[in-house]
């Protein structure tokens, strides 16, 4: 039986009415207002979504960039007060983990789906050096990294592009939110009016539990 209750910032399905487990839901300095996703982390997508970071099976480009496209047009009514389409940043030059940028590619395939009225902005946020995997870290570990390393490396090159807008910051997996966070929290220093998060999924989980990311 689906769960009856849903937590209205995350998503996430609740067997009960009450807090939800992620720990930033309910903080009121999480800087995003709501993180949607188009689908759980496990099965077929998150085997798509393992060929495409991990394998550079790069053809999935195009089919999560429909996906998300559906998921926008399905939620229209909602989305029709934002204004731009951003990516979660990444790190291309020395030392630089991949050689490729994942989300910026969905980013780009993305904006040629869209409803009119979208500005996508790939470098609304950019990363100015290579920081630490959250992959495999415990959460102290990831809430470390994501406050400290990723926050020091972000920047918005342009504050006019993004400032008075909403901006829709697009990513592949939202374990809780942390780097979304830090997202959110370089833009709205920026002057952007709200930041929401669409990501391809987020892992399923319990009543309970406490992962983040």
């Amino acid at each position: 039986m689906p769960a009856p209750f849903g937590c209205p910032v995350c998503g996430q399905s609740l067997r009960s009415p009450g807090p939800c487990p992620n720990r930033w839901c309910g903080r009121a300095d999480r800087g995003f207002s709501v993180a949607f996703a188009v689908g759980v982390h496990q099965g077929a997508l998150r085997r798509a979504i393992v060929d495409y970071k991990y394998r550079g099976r790069r053809q999935w480009a195009e089919v999560f960039a429909r996906l998300m496209a559906a998921h926008l047009a399905a939620h229209a009514t909602w989305f029709e007060e934002f204004d731009i389409l951003a990516a979660m940043p990444a790190w291309l030059g020395p030392g630089s983990r991949r050689t490729w940028d994942p989300v910026g590619e969905i980013l780009g395939r993305l904006g040629a789906l869209v409803e009119p009225g979208w500005d996508v902005v790939p470098g609304a946020v950019v990363k100015r050096e290579e920081t630490p995997a959250m992959s495999g870290r415990s959460r102290i570990d990831r809430l470390a990294i994501a406050s400290g390393p990723l926050r020091r490396s972000l920047l918005v090159p342009e504050p006019p592009a993004v400032a008075g807008a909403r901006v829709v910051v697009v990513d592949d997996v939202l374990t809780e939110g942390s780097s979304l966070r830090e997202v959110a929290r370089a833009l709205r220093r920026a002057g952007a009016r709200e930041v929401a998060g669409l990501v391809l999924a987020r892992p399923p989980r319990r009543d309970g539990d406490k992962r983040s990311g």
